[in-house]
């Protein structure tokens, strides 16, 4: 005796059913959205700030040179030093608060300019022909030209270091009489991010 099974899910009534699937699978995912929405905000102003450091005399001028005669090197001799203070300003507009580094340069380098030493002291006051005092920029004493040490701490719109700034000529250097070199300091400040 041979039985047949009657079954609900014969060949092709799976095939339409997974067929219908298929079209309300595919139905289903045509007709997603997905809402956006916006708004705007009008009436707000920008404006750029600038980044200004002025030395002694904060004429907020860039690049601004400026002749220091508060540094007297003229008439140098062997075992003599030079001192005197030049205030640092940061003279910005807009919220810029900016590092800075010391920098020197002395032309004649194989002769005087390779031989006066520098010492910088942030907050130093002049005694007589040195400084004293104040928080050292690098290393006191140290070799004029090429001279390049971040500064002491960074300054915020509106405030102003006093750097005590000493060049000496040390004994035994073998400088000869009458040499000359030209000093130059410089003072690049660059934006610390917040």
């Amino acid at each position: 005796m041979t039985e047949t099974r009657s079954t609900w899910f014969g060949r092709g009534r799976t095939r339409a059913l997974l067929s219908a699937g298929l079209l309300l699978g595919a139905g289903a995912v045509a007709t997603s959205a997905y809402w956006t929405s916006s708004a705007k905000v009008t009436g707000t102003t920008i404006t750029a700030g600038a980044m200004n450091i002025d030395l002694a005399n904060d004429v907020a001028v860039k690049p601004e040179t400026y002749t220091w005669s508060g540094l007297n090197l003229a008439g140098m001799t062997a075992g003599s030093t030079a001192a005197a203070v030049l205030k640092v300003s940061n003279n910005s507009t807009g919220a810029l608060t900016f590092s800075y580094r010391v920098q020197a340069a002395a032309t004649n380098a194989s002769g005087l300019g390779g031989a006066l030493r520098l010492t910088v002291l942030s907050g130093g006051t002049v005694s007589g022909s040195t400084c004293t005092g104040g928080t050292a920029i690098g290393s006191g004493g140290a070799t004029l030209n090429g001279f390049d040490q971040p500064a002491a701490a960074d300054l915020a719109p509106g405030q102003s270091a006093s750097l005590c700034v000493q060049v000496g000529l040390p004994t035994g250097t073998g400088v000869a009489a009458g040499s000359t070199s030209t000093v130059t300091f410089t003072f690049p400040a660059t934006q610390v991010h917040s």
